[in-house]
């Protein structure tokens, strides 16, 4: 995962227009050029959308339900441009939802094999999604609870952190089998709202 951070005037878009993933103004008939669409994801190109604004489920290729993206070889590059920064990682699921013809979430999925190594991606994470770093810490201090033997077999542990950047809402939720080698294999789900219209 890679964050950085830049100016959020640098993007670019007509005014008080719609900017279309890519940075096409979409209002008005304008370009949508460069616009990843779902059929570009499964054909293996990086997800860059402008989360900060708009984004219209047409310009993606987005239905009126959720479309479940066929990543291939189990690996979607996504970059994610937020108020304050940019949000990078690799999806090995991903499911786009629509909301009165916008995308309104973006669902991501992936795992990872060690509580240190979970953290160390949340706390990277933390600094654009805006989940809270106590939270984080948290999560990697009630670790070894629920990977003792007396749990093992038990329902799967699951913890959700909630955050935002700007307007746009972003979540977390870690889930792993119980007991002992429970994190060996920890799934993250991560949700980012994008801005909707009213």
């Amino acid at each position: 995962c890679t964050v950085t951070f830049g100016d959020p005037d640098d993007a670019a878009t007509g005014p008080g227009g719609t900017t279309a993933p890519g940075g096409g103004d979409v209002e008005g008939g304008g370009s949508t050029t460069g616009t990843t669409t779902i059929d570009d994801i499964e054909r293996g190109e990086t997800v860059r959308w402008d989360v900060s604004r708009p984004i219209t489920a047409e310009s993606v290729g987005l239905g009126e339900s959720m479309a479940v993206v066929q990543v291939p070889d189990g690996a979607a590059e996504v970059e994610l441009t937020l108020p304050d920064g940019t949000w990078t990682t690799t999806a090995e699921e991903l499911t786009i939802q629509p909301r009165r013809g916008y995308v309104s979430a973006i669902n991501v999925f992936r795992t990872l094999s060690g509580g240190q190594a979970v953290h160390d991606q949340l706390v990277a994470d933390a600094q654009v999604l805006g989940f809270p770093r106590s939270q984080v810490d948290r999560w990697l201090d009630d670790l070894p609870a629920s990977l003792d033997a007396s749990r093992a077999g038990g329902t799967r542990a699951r913890t959700g952190i909630n955050g935002s950047n700007g307007d746009v809402e972003t979540s977390v939720q870690i889930s792993h089998e119980p007991g002992p080698g429970g994190d060996e294999s920890v799934r993250l789900w991560y949700v980012i709202s994008p801005v909707v219209p009213d």
